[in-house]
């Protein structure tokens, strides 16, 4: 089988091996010994020990699942209450069947184990089709050990979820296997730096099986939100199924029919959504009804009525809803409604675009955090979960989204800066790369004075932040807006020792791409000092090193290449004389895909610092995270090292 995604490495800890039986009651020694993991101290509870089986029966897939778990803190305890959600649906599409549960203490130094009663676990309906089997350990306490295995019968052959290595909590010992029947022929798709590269497989007269050992959590660091995109797992999409001359898959033995394919082409699933959007009214070629919309686009260029037709949606219909692939409500009664979620916001904007003869055509994503690192390079649908519009205007193709009520024209989700996606287009929709420019940073312009009249040392600062940075700033201002929370307290920081006054924020984001913010910050009774200590660069948010932790699960994703450029100048008041100030600096990692350089400049009247931060790629992988770590450390020392200025003694 190929390697269909690109694997990530992570960083592991000490290897810890030790025997695991899969089957229920067979715990040795060292799992009952055990009170934490080596490699992750301090997690709360720990998977001993999992697997899943699966194997065909008739027109169904039955996997046996098993798991033991065992409790390592009071936190832990939280693992005891198990809910498993499945899709039950009209027609029972899965079903769980063979519930077996125990709880194994350890008492006087004996094992004793407890069966879980029929009270203790139910299956309860949550509604839209799905329902959770919960099971209740109910005397789980610290250093418990829990077991509880199930089968889950599926009827949708055509994706098959396979089997997820990781989870919130470490794993020790993971194994997944499935047999095959010649009748479906499938494409596993597998994902996960251990899964290709530290797994124990098994290839054997259609039996596959692979074992994963010493997994970390699955959990959010810092700088990477989008943890899921890297988990170790392996799934299944249905290529071909052999028929018997009726419908329908056939099981082992029932016939020899020819085969009949599934998994089409892309040309052939960019076809089929194309219909399906176009049945929902987005495909259009007349011109807009009166009284749809209240939009003049006859005259301009082909930017200039893009613009205004995005300006006029994203500002005259509410966005509302999850953003998907799907829409559930046709042109005409998303225009009526005034309402829709993000996928059928820009549908319908290509609509009106398409009524003006514009050429654009949907781009499908699959965004981050939905569980993909890299596209799947066969025409695997499941993987895309949003949508991007791809115009040709004047002669220049652009990108367009309408995600955000506050982004202006021509920005993208942060999101969906993905690699690539299917462009829908039709008879010939394929694979693109999607790369959207932008040049996003923050320039910081300070100026330091002793007010002579009021004697405050006063620093003025003034914020100019571009692009990708200006959109986060005006988020920050609408939720503070939300709250009735002054500006000023946006630019406080914790333990702040200098007051923030008369802060202002001028969005230009529109107009000119960068949002204007100006502050000062206020150091009363100053002139009454012998010693003026300040930090002129205090604006920056890498004053603080924000990997702290030892080891890094997950590469570190800045989103987006950007720089921070700071100016400070400081007045030297008369009477007063520079006493220290931070020495100067040029920092990097390996193939410099983060840099810093630090200096000051004594003028005689002006001591001048500058300083610039330079991230040249948004991905730095797991093996740069020590040199990252040692660096930002180092630019953190820097960012937030004082001047200081005393007062001259006379003689």
């Amino acid at each position: 089988m190929n390697k269909l995604i690109l694997f990530l490495t992570f960083l592991l800890g000490p290897t810890f091996l030790f025997a695991q039986s899969i089957k229920m009651g067979y715990i040795n020694e060292n799992e009952l010994a055990l009170t934490e993991v080596p490699y992750e101290t301090g997690a709360p509870a720990v998977i001993l020990a999992s697997s899943g089986d699966s194997r065909f029966f008739g027109e169904m897939l039955e996997t046996t699942f098993f798991y033991r778990i065992k409790i390592l803190t009071e936190a832990g305890k939280e693992f005891a209450d198990v809910k498993i959600r499945y899709f039950r649906g009209e027609n029972t599409v899965e079903n769980i069947s063979g519930v077996k549960a125990s709880l194994v203490n350890v008492v006087d130094g004996r094992m004793t184990e407890t069966k879980i009663g029929k009270e203790h676990i139910h299956d309860v309906e949550i509604g839209d089709g799905f329902w959770e089997l919960r099971i209740s350990f109910p005397d789980a306490q610290v250093g418990s050990i829990l077991e509880y295995t199930y089968k889950k019968g599926d009827k949708n052959l055509t994706f098959l979820d396979g089997w997820s290595f990781q989870r919130s909590i470490p794993t020790l010992f993971s194994k997944y296997q499935i047999i095959m029947i010649p009748q479906l022929e499938y494409k596993m798709i597998g994902q996960g730096y251990n899964l290709f590269q530290n797994s124990e497989n098994l290839a054997n007269n259609g039996t596959f099986s692979w074992t994963l050992r010493n997994l970390h959590s699955l959990k959010e660091e810092p700088f990477m939100k989008n943890y899921r995109d890297y988990q170790e797992r392996v799934e299944f999409q249905l290529s071909r199924y052999q028929s018997a001359g009726g419908s329908g898959y056939q099981s082992a033995g029932e016939g020899q029919g020819e085969f009949v394919d599934v998994l089409n082409t892309w040309e052939k699933l960019g076809d089929d959504l194309i219909e399906y959007y176009s049945m929902k009214g987005y495909y259009r070629t007349n011109t807009l009804e009166k009284g749809l919309l209240d939009l003049d686009l006859s005259i301009g260029s082909q930017k200039e009525k893009a613009e205004k037709a995005y300006y006029y949606l994203r500002d005259n219909l509410i966005n509302d809803g999850e953003d998907w692939i799907y829409p559930d409500q046709t042109l005409n009664q998303l225009l009526k409604s005034k309402k829709g979620a993000p996928g059928e916001l820009i549908l319908a904007y290509m609509g009106v675009l398409k009524s003006q003869g514009i050429t654009c055509d949907p781009v499908l994503i699959g965004s981050k955090g939905y569980g993909r690192s890299e596209l799947v390079m066969f025409p695997f649908l499941n993987q895309f979960d949003e949508i991007l519009l791809l115009a040709e205007l004047d002669g220049k193709k652009q990108f367009i989204d309408l995600s955000d009520p506050l982004a202006p024209f021509g920005y993208v989700d942060i999101d969906k800066h993905v690699k690539g996606g299917l462009l829908l287009q039709k008879g010939k929709s394929a694979l693109v790369p999607i790369e959207i420019k932008h040049t996003s940073n923050n320039l910081v312009f300070t100026n330091v004075e002793l007010n002579s009249e009021t004697g405050e040392l006063i620093i003025h600062n003034t914020l100019r932040s571009h692009f990708y940075e200006g959109l986060k700033i005006a988020h920050a201002v609408k939720s503070y807006e939300k709250a009735e929370k002054s500006l000023d307290e946006m630019f406080t920081s914790p333990g702040e020792a200098m007051t923030v006054k008369n802060a202002k924020v001028e969005d230009l984001l529109q107009e000119k791409n960068y949002i204007n913010s100006t502050f000062d910050l206020v150091m009363p009774g100053a002139a009454d000092m012998e010693t003026l200590t300040f930090n002129p660069l205090r604006i920056s948010s890498f004053t603080k090193n924000p990997f702290t932790l030892e080891y890094r699960v997950f590469p570190v994703d800045f989103e987006y290449p950007f720089s921070e450029v700071y100016t400070a100048n400081i007045k030297i008041p008369p009477g007063y004389e520079v006493d220290d100030y931070p020495t100067n600096e040029n920092l990097t990692i390996q193939g410099s895909t983060v840099s810093f350089n630090y200096s000051v400049e004594n003028l005689g009247e002006i001591l001048k610092v500058t300083a610039k931060l330079d991230i040249r790629a948004s991905l730095i992988p797991v093996q740069r995270y020590g040199d990252l770590k040692f660096l930002m450390e180092s630019i953190a020392a820097k960012l937030s090292a004082p001047v200081i200025l005393k007062k001259v003694v006379k003689p």
